[in-house]
C-alpha cells in the first residue's frame, strides 16, 4: 500500500473532508498536480475544476472553486470557496447558473468580467461532468 499523508479541504461553509489519503489530484494554476506522501513543501493556487483523492485504493472525486493548498510532507490543506461532492450536485441548477454565466460573458464589459465568468463557467461545466459520470 503506498504511504499515506493527512489531507483536509475546508470551505467558509464546512469542513468538506479529512482523512488520510494515498494521492490527491488538484486543478492547479497551469495543469494537474499530483500530491503524494512526501512531496516537497509548497504553496498552490487551486483553479476551479475537478479535485480527485485516492483512498484505500479507491478514486473518489469533487469539484472545488478558486483556492489555495498547503502542502508539506506529511499533510496537505486545501482552502477554497466551494467544494462538491458529485451526490451533492443539482443539475437542473446548475444547467440554470450556465445560462446566466453565458449570458455575463456576452454582455461583459471588461476583460476581467469575462475572465471571471469564464472561470465559473468552467466550474459549472465540471460539476455537469463528474455528476453525469457518476449518475
Amino acid at each position: 500500500m503506498d504511504a499515506l499523508f493527512e489531507l483536509e479541504i475546508v470551505t467558509p461553509d464546512r469542513d468538506f473532508f479529512h482523512g488520510r489519503v494515498q494521492s490527491l489530484i488538484l486543478p492547479a494554476k497551469g495543469g494537474e498536480m499530483e500530491v503524494l506522501h512526501s512531496t516537497l513543501p509548497m504553496a498552490v493556487i487551486v483553479q476551479g475544476g475537478v479535485l480527485r483523492i485516492r483512498q484505500n485504493d479507491r478514486w473518489m472525486e469533487a469539484v472545488v472553486s478558486q483556492g489555495f493548498a498547503r502542502v508539506d510532507r506529511t499533510k496537505t490543506t486545501l482552502m477554497t470557496e466551494t467544494a462538491e461532492w458529485p451526490h451533492e450536485i443539482n443539475a437542473e441548477r446548475v444547467n440554470e447558473e450556465i445560462g446566466v454565466l453565458d449570458a455575463e460573458m456576452k454582455r461583459a464589459r471588461s476583460v476581467r468580467e469575462y475572465r471571471l465568468a469564464k472561470a465559473q463557467l468552467a466550474i459549472q461545466m465540471a460539476k455537469l461532468k463528474i455528476k453525469d459520470y457518476r449518475d
